[in-house]
């Protein structure tokens, strides 16, 4: 196992912000600004805490559950959490994907149960609403783009909720194969849309709140947490575990090929777009301009890289080894400083950078990326301060000092699963990161 060269400093960290999160209703509580005129929701209207998500309750459960700096007490927080889970479903059970809703709380128990062998009967339960839930969720197939990217995402969708199907095993076999068939039929040819040959996977739906004027048609979405990525990671890992349906070779060779087509070079490296509009499909991929972007887990490499190399360890291609690599190279020669990584947080911060360097390092030759990995390590340690009320700050919009939140994708329980890894070679305990699709 190779040596964490601030392995000391990460256990610490990790200790002091469990520390915080110890108590689910003072956690709840405390969610907001440290600006506190400013009002407590998210500036883009998107709340900082919601009880029944993956930046809730069920979230906070995985911080204790697969961290392996283990305190006697994890076992009672992570039960908390998942009581605190369960009391918010009998309260509300919106939302359909793997990080809000019944999902969420789901995830947590698979976590849970994989870490201490518990809560067999509850995941018994939750797998009868994975079957209702994709009965009715399942997409009807049709000959136009899809509404939204949000039904075959990581986030929203059904590759997150694949990924929890996936981990069930023979358990959700059925279901499971519907949700693969329905990705690789997304994944094979064409539909028309305002008088162009798009991909399937075009959403009318615009990217972001506020990019209407840059996307009048929709777009493709290329990125693992909202766009093709996902369900390339999801389709490899399946058949990596043995499932397998009809055509879904070819379609996770159709999405390598759709990345292969919008690759820009950069020396000897290549960089991805994030998502295309309609003009940027019908110009074509040497016609587009596109500016140095943040990497991270959500959008770009190295989250992107990651779900190519699933795919070369899945059909066993060499060509996409080297992709992947070629993908990592223009990061590889930069300092990490310059990479425009700003905060702590899983999503697109230094802390899923670090995870996924950590992953993608087991199967490339370069050296680069365990230095790499340490200095991601010593940046995300950097963010930490004791002064603050969950040890990390997330950077948000108009939020001068940043906001205090607690959860797994934005906040202190994903940074400390991602520097506990770290800690302990790189891999992640009891698989809290199936829920990236990243492994």
């Amino acid at each position: 196992m190779p040596t964490s060269a601030h392995r000391a400093a990460a256990l610490f960290v990790v200790s002091r912000t469990l520390e915080t999160l110890a108590d689910p209703a003072s956690v709840a509580a405390d969610v907001g600004f440290p600006d506190d005129h400013l009002r407590r929701d998210h500036p883009d209207d998107q709340p900082l805490w919601s009880d029944l998500s993956m930046g809730g309750f069920p979230g906070l459960s995985l911080a204790f559950s697969a961290s392996r700096a283990g305190a006697v007490e994890h076992a009672g927080r992570t039960h908390m959490y998942l009581c605190a889970s369960l009391t918010a479903a009998n309260r509300t059970a919106e939302g359909t994907g793997l990080y809000a809703g019944l999902g969420s709380a789901a995830f947590a128990a698979l976590v849970a149960h994989r870490a201490t062998g518990g809560y067999q009967k509850a995941l018994d339960r939750f797998d009868e609403y994975h079957r209702i839930l994709v009965r009715k969720a399942l997409p009807r197939d049709t000959h136009e783009p899809v509404a939204t990217n949000g039904e075959f995402e990581t986030i929203r969708g059904l590759s997150g909720i694949g990924r929890h199907l996936l981990a069930r095993g023979a358990t959700c076999e059925p279901e499971l194969r519907a949700v693969l068939t329905y990705l690789t039929t997304l994944a094979t040819g064409t539909v028309t849309h305002e008088g162009h040959q798009v991909p399937r996977w075009w959403a009318r739906a615009i990217p972001e709140k506020g990019r209407e004027s840059d996307f009048p048609a929709g777009h493709l979405n290329l990125s693992l947490s909202h766009g093709v990525c996902g369900p390339l990671a999801l389709l490899s890992l399946a058949w990596r575990g043995g499932f397998v349906v009809e055509g879904q070779r070819e379609a996770i060779e159709n999405i390598v090929s759709l990345l292969e087509s919008w690759a820009v070079p950069e020396g000897d490296g290549l960089r991805w777009p994030f998502h295309l509009s309609l003009a940027q499909w019908a110009a074509g991929p040497a016609a587009l301009d596109l500016p140095r972007q943040r990497p991270s887990w959500c959008y770009g490499a190295p989250g992107m890289t990651r779900a190519v190399q699933l795919a070369a360890l899945a059909l066993d291609r060499p060509d996409w080894h080297d992709l992947a690599h070629r993908s990592l190279l223009p990061l590889l020669t930069r300092p990490v400083a310059t990479w425009g990584l700003e905060e702590a947080a899983l999503c697109h911060g230094s802390s899923g950078a670090l995870h996924l360097f950590g992953l993608l390092s087991e199967h490339i030759d370069d050296d680069r990326l365990r230095i790499v990995q340490d200095e991601l390590a010593a940046l995300t340690i950097s963010h930490f301060h004791e002064d603050h009320r969950f040890g990390f700050r997330a950077a948000l919009t108009n939020a001068p000092l940043g906001a205090d939140v607690p959860g797994f994708l934005d906040g202190a329980a994903g940074i400390a699963l991602a520097l506990d890894a770290y800690a302990h070679g790189g891999r992640a305990h009891a698989g809290w990161d199936m829920a990236l699709l990243v492994a």
